[in-house]
Order: structure tokens, then sequence, then C-alpha cells
């Protein structure tokens, strides 16, 4: 079974075949540790685009096989329930609160430069006080959406 440093043992190969890659970042129930045989591998990256070389811009497929070779996340055939999956999450497009999540208990697989996951963190951790604002927001537009619905 593939665990954090499997995945941090194996980044050395996953950056020499996508070479745009920047961090690899293990966060939710597996970073935490609260998992369970279950659970999925919550995984984020930042890559930087090469305008020069599309070619070298990599899919989240091929990601997804790769982290799944190297990583030792294999499914297993023999039931559904028991099958690892992998949700891949780009930093570059995501919301700011996944990014928050993300760098808040986020585990470092993978930078490709020194202090690059710290400046990620720097960069994404929300305040207590925009926290607190996204929540209200949140909560009033799911309070609209009831009214809507008439419930």
């Amino acid at each position: 079974m593939a665990d954090l440093s499997s995945l941090t043992a194996a980044s050395t190969h996953i950056a020499e075949q996508h070479p745009t890659l920047k961090l690899l970042i293990l966060f939710g129930s597996r970073a935490r540790g609260d998992c369970d045989r279950n659970s999925d591998w919550d995984v984020a990256f930042l890559s930087a685009p090469d305008s020069e070389n599309l070619s070298a811009w990599f899919s989240g497929a091929d990601l997804l096989k790769t982290l799944s070779k190297q990583g030792h996340i294999s499914s297993d055939s023999r039931s559904e329930r028991l099958r690892q999956r992998i949700d891949l999450i780009d930093l570059s497009t995501c919301s700011d609160i996944l990014a928050h999540f993300v760098a808040q208990e986020g585990q470092l697989i993978y930078e490709r430069d020194p202090g690059e996951f710290e400046r990620f963190r720097q960069r994404s951790l929300k305040a207590p006080a925009e926290l607190k604002q996204f929540r209200q927001t949140q909560r009033e537009k799911v309070l609209q959406a009831l009214e809507r619905w008439g419930a």
C-alpha cells in the first residue's frame, strides 16, 4: 500500500517524466492521517507552463498515470469498494478556498525549487476573518437557494 513516504521517494521519477512540475502536495484525509483503506488520494499540483515547448506541458491524465505507477496506487480488481482513486487538483485553476485547505493541511511530496511550497502556503492561507466571510457568503447562498426552491 502506498503512503506519503512512497510518493516522496518516487517524486524524482515523477518530476523526470513531467519536467514542468513545480509542486506536488498530498492533502485531505491521507495527509491529515484520518484515512481508512477506502479513502481516495487527494493530490494537488502546480506546473510551470512552457510557452515555447507546449509538448512539455503535461495533462492531468498523464500525471495520474505516473502517480499511480510510481506511487504504487493501484486498483484492486477483486472489489469495487477497495478501488483506490486519485483526485488531482491543478493549483493554478482551483478556487481560493480549496488552495487554502491544500496549504493548511497539505504534505509536500515534491518541490522543484526549495521554498516553493512555503511561498505557495504564504500566498494561499486565508486569515480567520476571510474564512468567516467566506462561510457567511456560502450560508447566504444556500439559504437563498432553499428559499427559491420553497424549502
